[in-house]
């Protein structure tokens, strides 16, 4: 990063770790708007102490500048910023850095803005058909408001058994949301908070409906214009009439008394916030990869049984003690025995996957598919009995985490054997 000439424009106190996006999104805000500068790239090196180098675009052709920022960060909160290039230098381009920095200063201590946003959610294709989902009426939770797009989407669904020459058709009926961010902008600050909020919103709603919601498009300003939905997918070729005729049947997305306090809870206790996260992913990844998909869902009802139980450490090592007894402790406040007999060899399922690398289910024959009534296959039983019943049980016990009906917290008392 060597140039030919240096001019230092002063020293600023800024949090490099905290507001240095911040900062440099207003400097730069500002600079655009002085003449023909319409973007700007940034280069450097990371790390405690970082050197970023910021090159502006003068034209729509992609022409940059000589003459750029550079900013230094210095020990206790100082950042040097000089300009600097190879070339004789742009005064105007300077006169504007300079004018940024200033503003940039002044408007990094005025309050955060709202930013208010629309994205939408809906149920995702999956390996089986099933009926339209839809949202029975319009849902507000704190902060959100949610309300059904009214209009069937059609897009395609991975079939049972891959093939280039076949597919299958899901048709949902989509969910706009509806939010408010705070941040000094969107980029920087606002997006990643909505991103954050749609992640927990997709994964709460997919516990309490017990069918796969995520986001089909992404957050986005309301200055940019509302999301809106496609007539259909727009990556599939046009679909027929026949194949968009009513598909019939719709199952309501029923709204539980309780699912107002229960959004609230789990926005305060980052616990239940933490297990119904990992359960989203078990959702999201189980149909190809059903190893995995049960290693999400031990992991989420572990979290759970660490609001049960109280950790308990070895004193010699600090490793956590009983977590494979806690687990299946947890486990019996959902499971009757013939669910616990199934749920048995689960732990140790998890374990070899996690540790040794071992899969147990479909995803080690993909494309194959095996039913008969003189066979056992094991590996169809693991997906569809074992996973499936690890599934339920651990979207019960989140209900109860979100219903607030778990038991006090304890010490873990192990058996009797002697008796």
């Amino acid at each position: 990063m060597h140039h030919e000439w240096y001019r230092p424009l002063g020293e600023f106190n800024v949090s490099w770790e905290t507001r240095g996006d911040e900062w440099i999104s207003r400097i730069m805000s500002h600079v655009i708007t002085h003449r023909g500068v319409n973007g700007y790239q940034t280069g450097g090196t990371a790390g405690m102490e970082p050197v970023l180098e910021l090159t502006v675009t003068l034209d729509a052709s992609g022409t940059n500048s000589d003459t750029r920022l550079l900013l230094i960060c210095q020990p206790e909160e100082q950042i040097s910023v000089l300009a600097c290039g190879n070339d004789v230098a742009d005064e105007g381009l300077i006169t504007a850095f300079i004018a940024a920095l200033e503003s940039a200063m002044k408007e990094i201590r005025e309050p955060v803005k709202n930013h208010k946003w629309s994205a939408i959610i809906g149920e995702m294709p999956a390996m089986f058909h099933s009926n339209p989902k839809k949202l029975s009426s319009a849902l507000t939770l704190e902060g959100l408001k949610l309300s059904s797009t009214e209009r069937y989407f059609w897009q395609s669904s991975p079939q049972l058994l891959p093939s280039f020459n076949s597919r299958q058709i899901h048709v949902s009926v989509p969910i706009i949301v509806r939010g408010t961010s705070v941040g000094h902008d969107w980029i920087h600050a606002a997006q990643p908070q909505a991103g954050k909020t749609l992640a927990s919103l997709v994964a709460f709603l997919s516990v309490i409906w017990n069918v796969l919601i995520d986001v089909q498009e992404a957050p986005a300003p309301l200055e940019w214009g509302e999301r809106q939905l496609p007539e259909q997918d727009p990556w599939m070729r046009e679909l027929d009439a026949d194949t968009r005729q009513n598909p019939g049947l719709v199952d309501a997305l029923e709204q539980p008394e309780w699912i107002k306090d229960a959004w609230i809870l789990m926005n305060r206790r980052a616990k239940i916030k933490s297990a119904i996260s990992m359960y989203m992913e078990g959702l999201r990844v189980e149909d190809r990869h059903p190893s995995l998909g049960l290693v999400a869902y031990v992991a989420a009802v572990e979290a759970i049984s660490l609001m049960i139980f109280k950790e308990e450490r070895c004193e010699s090592c600090s490793n956590h003690l009983d977590v494979g007894s806690k687990f299946l402790e947890t486990l019996k406040l959902v499971t009757d025995e013939q669910d616990r007999e199934t749920l048995r060899p689960i732990y140790g399922n998890r374990s070899h996957t996690v540790h040794r690398g071992k899969l147990h289910g479909t995803e080690i024959s993909l494309g194959t598919s095996t039913f008969s009534a003189l066979t056992r296959d094991e590996l169809s039983l693991f997906k569809w009995q074992s996973v499936e019943t690890m599934k339920k049980s651990a979207r019960k016990l989140l209900i109860m985490a979100l219903r607030d009906q778990l038991p006090r917290r304890k010490h873990y008392t192990k058996p009797d054997c002697s008796e």
